[in-house]
C-alpha cells in the first residue's frame, strides 16, 4: 500500500452542463440576515448505495426536515419533518430505508439538547419507525434513555442495521456498550456481543460484520488514571486478546480505524514510535506493534479513513488540516478527483460515488456549498442547488491560513479573514476565539467572521496551544494555562498583525462562545489596554465553577483524571484557579462588554453571566446583558442567531467602528 498525494490537476476536461458563476463585485450591504439564515439545504447530501438518490435536509417552517432527491428528476420530496425539531444525522438503511435523528439545533450540544433517538423511513415516506425515544421523552416517561448509534450497513438486501448502545444497563461512564444487529421495521434487536471482553467504548467490524476489535477505557484502581486497552480476535468464535494499552494521558493510545477487504488488514492511528502527531498504520500481528506507515501529515494528525464498500475500495486518509486535504490509496478515485477539481480550480471538492452516479459538494471563498451530479458515463457535470442562494452573485471573504510564532516559540497556525476589496491596512481587528479549549476551527463558512469581513473588520481566528489535531505537544502545552500561555497565543497573534501594520492597535476587539467567552473576558483582564470592547458568549468566568455548578460536563473519572490534568485540580489548585478567574480578577477589565446566555445551558449555566455581570456593574463598567429563553449552549432558533448577529455588529460598531471614539486616535 503507498500513500499518494495528488495535488495537481490531471489532464482532463469535463462537459458541464453549466458553467460556474462567477461572484460579481464585493457587496457590504449584505442583510445581517442572510449571514444567520437557514442554508436552503443543511450539511452535505447523502447518496443512496445504488446511487440513484441522495438525502438532504432543507428548512420548512423554521426547522431542517428530511427530503429526498432522485438524480433522475432532481426534484426534493420531503419524508419526514417535525413541527418542534430539527431532523439530524440521516443515513441510509438500504436504496429505498432511511435511519435519522432530532435535534433542536445543530448547534447546541446534545447535553441541554433533549433530542437525540432515532427513526426510521422508507425513502417515499412509507414504513415510518420510531426506534428509540428522544431524550424528552424517556425523562417524561421516567425510562433511561438508552440512545442507539449506527455502526454499519448490513449490505445483505435487508432492512437490518448494526448498531451500538448501553441495552444491558452496564458502566456506561467511560462508554461501555454492546453491540445489536437492529430491524429497522420491526425494532426488534438481536445482541451480538454476549461475549463482551469489557468495558468498550468503540468496536470496529470486518468487512464481513464480524465484531473483531474492541476498544475499552476504564480507570486503573493502582493510579485512578484511565487506560485504554485495545482486544482482538481473529474470528467471530475466537477467544479475545489483549493487543494494546496506553493511559490517556500520555497520548499513546491506538485507534483502530477499520480492516482492508482482505480482512486481515488493521489499519490504526496513533502517536507511536515517538511521533508528536498521529499517523496512520498497518497493524503487526506478529510483533503486536505497527508495521508500515501509510500516511501521515507533517503539520496535523491523521485518523479518519475512507473506505467504499460496495467496491470493496480502500479509498484513502482525509486529513483534517487548516485546509481539507485527502490522502489517496485508490487510483480510481485519485483520477476522477483530480479531474473534478479541474472543473472547479482553487475550490474544495469532495464526492460521494456509486455506480456511475457521483454527487459533489464544490466549497470555496465566494461559495458556501454547491452540490452537482456528475455522471461518469456521459462525463457530464450538472448543478443540483446551492446552500445559500442569497449570496449568489456576492463576494464574500477570503478565510487565509496564517501561521506565527508565540512569545516561547510555539508556532501557531490561524485563520485570517480580511475584508474583500480593502487594502490590508490598519483595519479594525475582532480577534475570534473558538470554544473548548480542546477543540478547534475549522476551514469553511462562519456567519460572524463573514459578517464582520463585509463590514470591514478583519477577523482573527487562532488554533492557541490546547487546540486539538495539531499533535501531542501543541495540545499538551496548554494544560492548565488557562489565563496563562493560552491567552497570551490569543495577544501574540494580534501584535503579529499589528507590527506587520495590517491592524490597528488602537481598533481591536475580543469574542468567543463557551472557552472563548472565557478568553474573552480574561483577555479583557490580562491585556486591558489592547481591547477596546469584548463580547463573550455562553462564556466560562471562573475555571473552578465548572466542576461545582450542578451539572458540567467536567464530572466523571475521564476528567477526574484528564481533566484535572488539562484543566487543573479543584481539590489541590486552588492558587491556580484564583489566578485565572476572569471574576475574581474583574476589577482589572476596563472595556465595555457584551454578554449573552442560554437560560436553560447546563454546560455552563447561567451563574457563570450572572456573577460577572453584577461584579462589573457594581464596579461601574459598561456591560450589555441578554439571556435567550429557552436556549442552552448556543442558539438553536435562526430567529436568535439573526438577533445576535445583529447584537455583535452593533457592538462592535459602536466601539471600534469607523464612526467610533477609537478611529479617530
Amino acid at each position: 500500500m503507498k500513500k499518494q498525494f495528488f495535488k495537481t490537476v490531471i489532464a482532463g476536461m469535463l462537459c458541464a452542463a453549466a458553467t460556474v458563476s462567477l461572484p460579481a463585485s464585493a457587496d457590504k450591504s449584505i442583510p445581517v440576515a442572510d449571514f444567520f439564515k437557514k442554508a436552503q439545504f443543511s450539511g452535505r447530501p447523502v447518496l443512496s448505495p445504488d446511487g440513484q438518490s441522495m438525502a438532504v435536509l432543507t428548512p420548512r417552517n423554521g426547522r431542517f426536515v428530511l427530503a429526498i432527491i432522485r438524480l433522475d428528476s432532481r426534484q426534493p420530496k420531503v419524508i419526514a419533518s417535525d413541527p418542534d425539531w430539527d431532523i439530524i444525522a440521516p443515513s441510509w438503511v438500504n436504496d429505498k430505508r432511511l435511519v435519522f435523528s432530532l435535534s433542536r439545533g445543530s448547534d447546541v450540544v446534545m447535553e441541554d439538547n433533549d433530542g437525540g433517538g432515532l427513526f426510521a423511513v422508507n425513502s417515499d415516506g412509507s414504513a415510518f419507525r420510531k426506534l428509540v425515544p428522544t431524550r424528552k421523552e424517556a425523562r417524561g416517561g421516567n425510562i433511561a434513555y438508552k440512545p442507539l448509534s449506527v455502526l454499519a450497513r448490513v449490505f445483505d438486501g435487508s432492512n437490518d442495521l448494526i448498531v451500538v448502545n448501553n441495552q444491558r444497563g452496564r458502566d456506561a461512564k467511560l462508554g461501555a456498550s454492546d453491540v445489536l444487529r437492529l430491524d429497522t421495521v420491526t425494532g426488534r434487536t438481536r445482541l451480538l456481543t454476549f461475549d463482551n471482553p469489557g468495558k468498550v467504548s468503540d468496536w470496529i467490524l470486518d468487512e464481513n460484520n464480524v465484531i473483531r476489535v474492541g476498544v475499552s477505557n476504564d480507570v486503573d484502581p493502582e493510579n485512578k488514571r484511565v487506560k485504554q486497552v485495545v482486544y482482538y480476535r481473529d474470528t467471530e468464535t475466537s477467544p479475545w486478546k489483549l493487543i494494546h494499552q496506553a493511559y490517556l494521558d500520555e497520548g499513546k493510545e491506538m485507534h483502530p480505524l477499520g480492516f482492508d477487504f482482505d480482512n486481515k488488514t488493521l489499519l490504526v492511528a496513533g502517536r507511536f514510535n515517538g511521533r508528536d502527531k498521529m499517523a496512520v498504520y498497518i497493524w503487526d500481528f506478529a510483533k503486536q506493534t505497527v508495521g508500515e506507515m501509510v500516511a501521515d501529515h507533517p503539520d496535523v494528525d491523521v485518523a479518519d479513513l475512507a473506505m467504499d464498500s460496495l467496491r470493496k475500495k480502500l479509498i484513502g486518509v482525509s486529513v483534517d488540516g487548516m485546509l481539507p486535504e485527502m490522502i489517496f490509496f485508490d487510483d480510481d478515485y485519485a483520477k476522477l478527483d483530480a479531474t473534478l477539481r479541474a472543473s472547479f480550480p482553487g475550490q474544495e471538492v469532495s464526492f460521494q460515488w456509486s455506480g456511475k452516479n457521483v454527487v459533489v459538494v464544490v466549497r470555496g471563498d465566494n461559495n458556501v456549498g454547491s452540490v452537482y451530479f456528475y455522471d461518469t458515463e456521459k462525463k457530464v457535470l450538472e448543478p443540483v442547488y446551492v446552500a445559500k442562494p442569497e449570496f449568489e452573485g456576492k463576494k464574500l471573504s477570503a478565510q487565509k491560513v496564517i501561521n506565527y510564532k508565540a512569545r516561547d516559540g510555539l508556532n501557531i497556525p490561524a485563520y485570517l479573514t480580511l475584508p474583500e476589496g480593502m487594502p490590508a491596512k490598519n483595519l479594525p481587528l475582532v480577534a475570534y476565539i473558538h470554544g473548548g479549549p480542546h477543540a478547534r476551527d475549522h476551514h469553511g463558512y462562519d456567519p460572524i467572521a463573514q459578517m464582520l469581513a463585509s463590514r470591514g473588520y478583519a477577523v482573527l481566528q487562532p488554533q492557541f496551544r490546547m487546540s486539538t489535531g495539531f499533535g501531542w505537544k501543541h495540545h499538551t502545552a496548554g494544560w492548565k494555562q488557562w489565563g496563562l500561555s493560552m491567552q497570551d497565543d490569543v495577544t501574540d497573534g494580534v501584535e503579529n498583525l499589528v507590527k506587520q501594520g495590517i491592524v490597528d492597535k488602537n481598533r481591536v476587539c475580543i469574542i468567543g462562545a463557551s472557552y472563548g467567552g472565557y478568553a474573552t473576558m480574561y483577555g479583557l483582564v490580562k491585556d486591558p489596554d489592547l481591547y477596546k470592547c469584548g463580547i463573550n458568549w455562553v462564556g466560562v468566568t471562573d475555571v473552578k465553577m465548572l466542576f461545582t455548578v450542578n451539572w458540567s460536563d467536567m464530572s466523571g473519572p475521564y476528567m477526574d483524571n484528564m481533566g484535572a490534568k488539562m484543566h487543573g485540580d479543584p481539590k489541590t489548585d486552588d492558587a491556580y484557579f484564583h489566578k485565572v478567574s476572569a471574576i475574581e480578577n474583574s476589577g482589572k477589565i476596563k472595556a465595555p462588554v457584551l454578554m449573552a446566555y442560554g437560560s436553560e445551558d447546563i454546560r455552563v449555566p447561567l451563574i457563570h453571566g450572572e456573577k460577572m455581570r453584577d461584579k462589573l456593574l457594581a464596579q461601574g463598567n459598561t456591560v450589555e446583558w441578554m439571556v435567550f429563553t429557552g436556549e442552552g449552549h448556543g442558539w438553536a432558533k435562526e430567529s436568535n442567531n439573526i438577533k445576535w448577529g445583529e447584537a455583535v455588529l452593533r457592538f462592535i460598531d459602536k466601539y471600534i467602528g469607523d464612526n467610533s471614539p477609537a478611529a479617530k486616535k
